[in-house]
């Protein structure tokens, strides 16, 4: 089985023997799914009957997904398995997005008696609470690319660019400064949100995934980086 994952910036297509250990690329979500599967298929050419499971935030990139993909070959995850393996008390339901249904799912079936604290490090940062076996809530904030590019859009003469992890606590120049306080803005939240859970759970442990976990995973102390957590709650979602 193929599994497409469909993200605001990137879409993810993997495969796996266990659930554990993937195969994967990433492409930008703005291309035609058939370039994707070009992509993949220089690297892994399918089977003529793979089974393709698709699951993703983005409904037009979706559709095109589907129209694509043969009918009888096409899973798609169902809510309510989500909702019997992780209980919760989102509203409305459907509106949790794919991609933290994924990783409350992996967290819940790698560490079923721990409490965790989900960091996905996206185009949005999304940190959310898995304890007493069910998903107690959480918290959304603009991703930190969107964060930089806002502050270019909404000023005359702001600059536009990348920000260095860490950077400097002051900062001697415009730019400089913009990266010191959108730095430790996130800094300071992630560290925030993280004592406060933690207060509720004391044993709640920090799980960090996205895009950009890796460049974070040192500002974040005691956290586990776990790249695949999407992928790992994907697989486990389609399993009998």
């Amino acid at each position: 089985m193929i599994f497409i994952a469909v993200g605001n910036t990137r879409t993810l297509l993997a495969q796996s023997n266990d659930g554990l250990h993937f195969q994967s690329i990433s492409a930008a979500t703005a291309l035609h799914p058939a370039h994707i599967l070009q992509q993949w298929e220089q690297l892994r050419p399918h089977a003529e009957e793979e089974t393709f499971a698709l699951g993703g935030v983005v409904p037009e990139a979706l559709q095109t997904w589907r129209e694509l993909l043969p009918e009888t070959r096409l899973r798609e995850p169902d809510l309510a398995v989500f909702n019997q393996r992780v209980p919760n008390a989102y509203v409305p339901g459907e509106a949790l997005g794919f991609d933290r249904r994924c990783c409350l799912l992996a967290a819940a079936q790698d560490y079923p008696a721990q409490s965790s604290i989900i960091i996905d490090m996206g185009t949005a940062i999304t940190i959310d609470l898995f304890a007493d076996g069910r998903f107690q809530g959480g918290r959304i904030l603009p991703g930190i690319t969107m964060s930089l590019h806002a502050l270019f859009l909404g000023t005359a003469l702001l600059p536009d660019m990348d920000l260095p992890v860490p950077a400097a606590a002051l900062g001697n120049s415009t730019g400089a400064a913009i990266q010191s306080g959108v730095f430790h803005l996130f800094a300071d939240a992630l560290q925030g949100a993280i004592t406060h859970f933690q207060q509720m759970y004391p044993d709640a442990q920090v799980l960090l995934t996205g895009g950009d976990a890796a460049l974070w995973q040192a500002q974040v102390p005691n956290s586990q980086h776990v790249p695949d957590l999407l992928l790992r709650g994907f697989y486990g979602w389609l399993q009998a």
